[in-house]
Order: C-alpha cells, then structure tokens, then sequence
C-alpha cells in the first residue's frame, strides 16, 4: 500500500497523513478510491500544495465542475476550477469570496441540478483562532436507523428540488421567482430519497438542501412538510454526526452522495479562506 488510512470514525471517516500528490500514479489513485468508498469522509493532514495540484488531485477523481457561485463572488480569476470561499473582502468593499463568516445549513452540494457532484475537495488557506469548522452527516446510518415502517414508506418516493431559490434564501443568476406559492409546481429537477450508491452499492438518505422550499412529488404539501421534517431532524441527529475541527495543512474530501455537511459560524474579524474544487457525479440511482 502506497497510502495508509487511519480510521477516525468506522465506515466514515478516515485521514490520510502525507499524501503523495507528487506521485500520483494509477496505483495511488486505485487506492485513493478504494479508501474514499471506505470512508467518505477523508481528512488530508499535512498538506503542502497549491491550486494547480488540487486541481490535478480533483482530475484524478472525474471531471471538474463549476458551483454557481464560481460565476459570481466565489470565482477564481486565475484558476476557474477553484471555488474560493472566504469572508475578505476587495479593494472596493466587495466579496473577495463566498459564504462570508455566517453558519452555513446542511446541504448537499449543488443538489439541484441533474447529476449533482461526487467528490467536493476543500483545502484550508487561512484560518480563524476559533469557528469555521465543519460538520458531516452520516446518510448511510441515518437510513439504517430509520424505522422499518418508515423505510418501506420512502420507497418510490422523490424530493422536488426547486431551482429558483438557493440555500441562503436568495435567487440564483438568471432566475425569476415564480408567483405560485405551491414549491411543487416551480421549475426544479426530482431525486428519489433513498439513493443507492454508485461504488458502494449501499443505500442512504439523500435530502439535498434549502429544506424549506421542498416538495414531494405527488404528495400534498401539508403531508410532505411533515415527512421531510422528521427526515431531516433524523438526518441530522448527533449519533450520525462528526465535526472538522480545521487546522493549517488541513484538506478535507467528502462523498456527496451519501453525507450532508453544514459550517459553523466564526468571528466576522477574522480571516477564513478556503479553496474548493468539485468533481462531477452521476444521476442518482433510487434504491428500490
């Protein structure tokens, strides 16, 4: 084995000390898969690059792909593959990057589209005294844990994912809001709630993001509201969670696919930059 694994949380977290991106070579990448289905939580210690070999650890995985945001306050002039997210500011006052210094929610990146990304790698830059850190929910264990009534439940079941309103509430560029209050009937792409993964084969939850603005297709809002709460609120429930606590040298990968992930908040006086790239995935595949 060219690369160690050490397992932080069974069957999701794992940390890789010393990576060799200088050496990345068919056999590395083998590995560098097989540890990722193992654990789709991978933590890199130690880690002395820049963006050029993040961009080329991104390519080993799949094809990159643009967030949104990189057309707007996240965009990288120089490498366009690079989400900067961070809370300087310009010159004129304007966002140097995105997110801010606010607590981001839980998502999944870039739910919204048709094939939502696999991998999102997320290299620390500067970092602040305290705040900023990182949490990670287990989907895998979320759905184990779900109640054999309510896993029969979700079978044939599928999320409306609007594409007008984003996370923070906003309209995303080139948008309009629409004027029916009804979520189910704005334009949007439907992923079934019980994903079943690509490489691993196992089955997990798969909620997206920006709750409030979900339907379920062919549900009555009333009753879909009061499942995607209760999905949610399980979701996110402690036992399925663990938290990044970044330090310098830190980067962090994580599986889309089957993991939520959510951002505290930190001082507004100090600094957080954080360079993220993101690799395409595939259609979700319903586990039924």
């Amino acid at each position: 084995m060219r690369i160690a694994v050490k397992e932080v949380v069974p069957a999701f977290v794992g940390q890789i000390d010393d990576f060799p991106f200088e050496a990345m070579d068919e056999r590395v990448i083998g590995e560098l898969r097989a540890a990722w289905t193992a654990y789709p939580i991978l933590r890199f210690r130690n880690v002395a690059i820049g963006d050029r070999e993040q961009i080329a650890f991104s390519h080993a995985l799949g094809r990159p792909v643009l967030h949104p945001r990189q057309l707007q306050q996240g965009k990288n002039e120089e490498f366009p593959e690079i989400l900067v997210i961070s809370n300087k500011k310009k010159a004129d006052g304007t966002a140097a990057g995105d997110l801010g210094d606010g607590e981001v929610n839980w998502h999944t990146d870039t739910w919204f589209v048709e094939r939502p990304p696999s991998a999102a790698i997320l290299r620390a830059i500067e970092l602040p005294q305290e705040g900023g850190n990182t949490y990670f929910a287990n989907m895998y264990a979320a759905y184990a844990a779900l109640p054999a009534s309510l896993k029969s439940r979700l079978v044939g079941l599928s999320i409306h994912h609007q594409t007008v309103i984003d996370g923070r509430g906003e309209v995303r560029l080139g948008m309009t809001r629409p004027a029916s209050p009804n979520y189910a009937d704005w334009p949007g792409v439907d992923h079934p709630i019980l994903r079943r993964h690509a490489q691993s084969g196992k089955t997990g939850l798969y909620l997206g993001g920006s709750r409030k603005h979900q339907s379920i297709v062919g549900m009555a809002q009333d009753e879909a509201s009061l499942l995607l709460d209760e999905l949610w609120a399980r979701a996110t429930d402690s036992a399925h969670v663990w938290g990044q606590e970044w330090r310098p040298g830190d980067m962090m990968m994580w599986d889309n696919r089957c993991a939520l992930h959510r951002r505290d908040p930190f001082d507004p006086g100090a600094i957080r930059l954080m360079h993220r790239t993101t690799v395409e995935g595939e259609r979700p595949m319903a586990a039924w």
